[in-house]
C-alpha cells in the first residue's frame, strides 16, 4: 500500500488540488520513485501514530479532504476528517475491522461462522483453545505479518512467542498484546473488492480476486488473479450479498473494502475485512481488465467528486500478478530476469542488492513480481509462471 499514497497525490493534483504529505518518517517512503515528498506541494513530519499530535497539526490547516491509504492511518484520518466536517468512514466501523476479534464477534452467524478465541500474550496458555490445525495471528496487524497455521502445541507456542517478540512492526505500529486463534478453514482464498458510491449510498461491487497462497504454515500471498467468477452471475450475486452483510455488521461504510474469504460447502467463510483498497497489484489488474482505477475512485469519494470515466486501455480478459519467492534459504546476491519481456507479460519488477532469506514467512520475503494478461483465466497464470521460471536467483 505504500505506493498508493504517491499515486493518490498525483491523481489529486491532476484535479487541481494542492497536496500536503504528512508522515512520521518520510524516509519510510524513500524507495519509491517518484517519492511522495517530491510529488506533494508541501510535506510535514508528524508522528502519524499519535492522534493528539495529528489533531494539533491539522488545527492550523483547512484541508478539503484527509485521505489515508494504509491500515495504520485510516482511523486517524477518519477522526480528523470527522472533527473538521469532511467526508470520512465511520470510526467505529474502521476499529471493528482493525481489531480482528471484533470483526469475528460482530459477523458471527453471517455466512459460515469461523470459531475464534482471543488470547493474551501475557498468559497465552500452552495449547490451542480450538485444537489443531488452527490459525494464530496478531489481533491488529496486516500484510500477513505474524500469521501462522499451527498443527501442534510446539508450533502454537512458537507462533505466540514470535508475535510477542515483535510488538512493534516494520511500519512502527505497536501491536495490541493479544493474538487471535482461529479455526483453520482449508481451501482456495478469494477477495471481494468494493468501493462506496455516494450516488446510491451503498457499496459498489467491483469484482472478485482469486488469491494465490504459499504453502503452510505461513500464509504469504504469492499472487492474485482478476476477475474471478463463481460459475454464474447468480452465484456471484449471492456471495456479494454475504460480503455486504459482513460490512454492515461491522459498521463499515464510505471508503473501500477488501474482504478476504473462503467457500465452505458453497457458503462464504470470512477470513478478514480490510477497510481499504486491495494491495499489491490488484489496482493494476483491475485497470487492465475492467477499466476502473480504484485509487482515482477512492480519492474522488473523499473529495466529494463523482466517479470518473474508466481508463482508456481496457483489455477485458484476465490478469495475474505473480510473486517470485526464494527457492531456498541463504544470502541472495542477485536476481536477474530475462533480458526481454515475452508476449503476455506486461511488467516485471524485482529486488536489487543482497538479501538474506531465512524462509518465506511474510510478504516481505518476496523477491519481485510479474504482471501477465490473457484472454482466458488459467492462461494468464500460466504465462506468469513460465516467465518467473526463467528468472535467475544467485546465492552466495
Amino acid at each position: 500500500m505504500l505506493d498508493y499514497g504517491p499515486e493518490g497525490m498525483r491523481l489529486t493534483k491532476e484535479k487541481g488540488y494542492r497536496t500536503h504529505f504528512v508522515a512520521r518518517d518520510p524516509a519510510e517512503y524513500a524507495k519509491f520513485s517518484p517519492s511522495p515528498v517530491s510529488i506533494a506541494d508541501a510535506h510535514s513530519v508528524v508522528d502519524t501514530h499519535d492522534l493528539v499530535k495529528l489533531m494539533h497539526f491539522f488545527t492550523d490547516h483547512a484541508p478539503d479532504a484527509v485521505i489515508a491509504f494504509d491500515d495504520y492511518r485510516l482511523v486517524q484520518a477518519a477522526v480528523i476528517a470527522e472533527r473538521l466536517g469532511l467526508p470520512h468512514a465511520p470510526v467505529d466501523g474502521l476499529l471493528n475491522c482493525h481489531f480482528k476479534d471484533r470483526s469475528r464477534s460482530l459477523t458471527k452467524g453471517i455466512g459460515r461462522s469461523v470459531a475464534a478465541v482471543r488470547v493474551s500474550l501475557d498468559e497465552p496458555g500452552d495449547i490451542s483453545p480450538l485444537g489443531y490445525p488452527c490459525v494464530v495471528k496478531p489481533v491488529d496487524d496486516a500484510g500477513s505479518a505474524g500469521v501462522r497455521v499451527c498443527s501442534s502445541d510446539d508450533e502454537y507456542r512458537a507462533a505466540l512467542r514470535a508475535i510477542a517478540a515483535h510488538q512493534v512492526n516494520a511500519r512502527g505500529y505497536r501491536r495490541a498484546a493479544y493474538a487471535l486463534v482461529e479455526e483453520f478453514i482449508d481451501g482456495p482464498e478469494f477477495t471481494a473488492e468494493l468501493i462506496w458510491d455516494d450516488r446510491t449510498d451503498g457499496w459498489r461491487f467491483l469484482g472478485f480476486t482469486k488469491k494465490l497462497m504459499a504453502e503452510l504454515p505461513f500464509r504469504v500471498e504469492l499472487g492474485a488473479m482478476f476477475p474471478y467468477h463463481f460459475g454464474t452471475a447468480e452465484e456471484d450475486a449471492r456471495i456479494v450479498r454475504v460480503v455486504v452483510d459482513w460490512l454492515a455488521a461491522v459498521g463499515h461504510r464510505r471508503g473501500a473494502a477488501h474482504v478476504e474469504f473462503k467457500i465452505v460447502d458453497g457458503v462464504p467463510a470470512l477470513i478478514e475485512i480490510n477497510p481499504r483498497l486491495g494491495g499489491d497489484q490488484i489496482r493494476e489488474l483491475m485497470r487492465l481488465t475492467i477499466g476502473d482505477d480504484v485509487i482515482d475512485l477512492y480519492t474522488r469519494l473523499y473529495l466529494g467528486l463523482p466517479p470518473g470515466e474508466p481508463v482508456g486501455d481496457v483489455r477485458g480478459g484476465y490478469a495475474t500478478s505473480l510473486y517470485l519467492t526464494p527457492r531456498r534459504t541463504g544470502l541472495i546476491t542477485s536476481v536477474t530476469p530475462p533480458p526481454e519481456l515475452p508476449a503476455g507479460i506486461l511488467r516485471a519488477t524485482f529486488t536489487s542488492g543482497p538479501m538474506q532469506n531465512n524462509g518465506v514467512v511474510d510478504n516481505g520475503d518476496r523477491l519481485g513480481h510479474a504482471i501477465s494478461w490473457a484472454d482466458e483465466f488459467d492462461a494468464s497464470l500460466a504465462v506468469a509462471e513460465a516467465y518467473l521460471s526463467r528468472v535467475e536467483v544467485e546465492y552466495a
